[in-house]
Formats: structure tokens, C-alpha cells, sequence
């Protein structure tokens, strides 16, 4: 460092993020691609514990439909971090439509490539919130990050003017 520039963390940034997309993105291609429902091997298990949660007190909204649309949603909340983290900042906006946009096209995937699966307008939908939280998610994580950065460059800065001052 001998222009006395502080080194950029952007290129270690960029390789975390996109180990997380490949990783999560086949852990998502496995879900969304199994040939049948993926939680039809615990159907039965899912239903009693839906019984059980119902006799406890749990309101009856609370059923096999609304937990598999909260599950659609959180996980699609990784998938709107990482377009939030991939794409520029000032950018974010666009984030906001690729989840949508992948949800649609796995949802036409499904319907055209897997028979024993089923496509919903109400997965797009519940998919499209979970991205949409986790863009949101990415754009605070980025400003916080980004004010953190600003911060120290300026701490950088003024102990170098302190430093050129008390050598003239």
C-alpha cells in the first residue's frame, strides 16, 4: 500500500456471496425440482402435528395451506438477500423483480416438466414476498455496511492528515 489507499473488501464480499448462491441455489433446484411434493413423506406427520398444535390452542387459520405458504415464503427470503447482495446498490430496485421472475419460471417448470407437482399463482405469491423481504433484508445490510465502511475510511483519512501534518 504504498499510495496509503485502503484495500477494497469487495472482491472477498463477491466470493461469500456467490458461494452462497451456488449453494443455495442447488440446495433451491433440489427442492423446487423433486419429482413429487417434497414433504409428502411426512404428510401424515405434518397433519397430526397441525391436530395436536390446533387442541393446544393454536387458531385454526393455522393449517396445512397457510404452513406451506410460510414455508414458500422463507425460503425465497435467501433468494431476495442474495439478488439484493449480487446486484449494485444502486440497483436494488431490479432485485425486487427477479424473485418474482424465478418463482414464475420454476413455477412453469413444475407445471410442464414434474406431473405429480403442482403450480399455484399462490406459491408466485408467496415466493414473490419471501424475495421481496429478503432484498429489503440486503439493501439495510448494505447500508449499515456501507456507513461502517464510510466510517472507517474517514478514521483512515484524518490519522493520515494528522500524520502529514506532524511530519512538515
Amino acid at each position: 500500500m504504498t499510495d496509503g489507499r485502503l484495500p477494497s473488501t469487495s472482491g472477498p464480499r463477491h466470493t461469500l456471496i456467490a458461494a452462497l448462491a451456488i449453494g443455495y441455489g442447488a440446495f433451491l433446484a433440489f427442492v423446487v425440482f423433486w419429482p413429487s411434493p417434497i414433504d409428502q413423506p411426512v404428510e401424515s406427520l405434518l397433519n397430526r402435528a397441525i391436530a395436536e398444535l390446533h387442541e393446544r390452542g393454536v387458531p385454526a387459520f393455522v393449517d396445512y395451506a397457510f404452513i406451506e405458504s410460510f414455508a414458500n415464503v422463507l425460503l425465497f427470503v435467501p433468494v431476495g438477500l442474495l439478488f439484493g447482495l449480487m446486484i449494485p446498490l444502486r440497483w436494488w430496485p431490479i432485485a425486487l423483480l427477479l424473485g418474482p421472475a424465478l418463482s414464475g419460471l420454476i413455477e412453469v417448470a413444475q407445471k410442464y416438466l414434474l406431473e405429480d407437482r403442482y403450480s399455484t399463482v399462490e406459491d408466485v405469491i408467496a415466493n414473490s414476498i419471501g424475495a421481496t423481504i429478503g432484498v429489503f433484508i440486503a439493501v439495510i445490510l448494505r447500508a449499515v455496511v456501507k456507513a461502517r465502511d464510510d466510517r472507517v475510511i474517514e478514521k483512515h483519512e484524518a490519522q493520515k492528515r494528522r500524520l502529514a501534518a506532524s511530519a512538515r
